[in-house]
């Protein structure tokens, strides 16, 4: 569906390092569901470790962000307009920034996660490298089958719709069982920006549908 033609040789294609970038944010996602598994569990030194490989990850990204802007406006071409593609990566980059905010929230402070609330925390970190998994897979499909790719824009659809519900469901339970005002606090916002990020990936999803939709034969 998608021809790239570079006279570059020994170099990346564009195609290349959209996957490239695209590898890092599930990579983050990852990394972050490990940090925030270990943080439940109490293990901070752990924590600690995936969320600095975390950010670690995103810091990568943006050098590879930096290239391909550099190569955007080269004769390197692609079916996407220059102003899509930039779309495309500056939306990749801002689901990679919410991951970021995760880890950092869980390098601030810590606090000991009552039981009742374990479980469902965890859940939402599983269902966010899920969706990690379907955005890195959508951007792969989206270079050559527009097909593909509705399937995986479906699935980060229904996926942000189950952590939505279980979001809901841990912030009535953070009241009912985080008695103190810090531990009240801190889970509440690290619900919130596990939340943010499965958003910030179905924005992503909705824009991508828009765009095979405009460049659709």
């Amino acid at each position: 569906m998608i021809e790239i033609f570079s006279r570059k040789k020994n170099t990346k294609s564009i195609r290349d390092l959209f996957i490239e970038t695209s590898s890092l944010t599930k990579n983050a996602f990852g990394t972050m569901k490990k940090a925030v598994l270990a943080y439940v569990d109490g293990n901070f030194d752990l924590a600690e470790k995936e969320s600095k490989i975390t950010i670690a990850t995103e810091k990568k990204q943006d050098r590879v962000k930096e290239e391909i802007f550099e190569r955007i406006f080269s004769r390197e071409t692609m079916v996407f307009s220059r102003t899509d593609r930039i779309l495309i990566i500056e939306n990749i980059d801002k689901i990679t920034n919410k991951i970021e905010f995760v880890v950092r929230k869980l390098l601030l402070y810590q606090v000991n996660i009552k039981d009742p609330l374990k479980e469902g925390i965890k859940e939402l970190a599983e269902l966010n490298m899920r969706i990690g998994n379907e955005v890195h897979e959508m951007v792969i499909a989206v270079l050559d089958d527009f097909e593909k790719t509705r399937f995986h824009i479906t699935e980060i659809t229904n996926l942000r719709r189950t952590v939505r519900e279980k979001q809901w469901e841990l912030q009535k339970m953070n009241y009912d069982y985080q008695d103190d005002f810090l531990g009240f606090r801190y889970t509440e916002t690290l619900i919130k920006y596990l939340m943010e990020t499965a958003d910030r990936a179905e924005i992503f999803a909705d824009r991508v549908f828009i765009l095979i939709n405009k460049y659709a034969p």
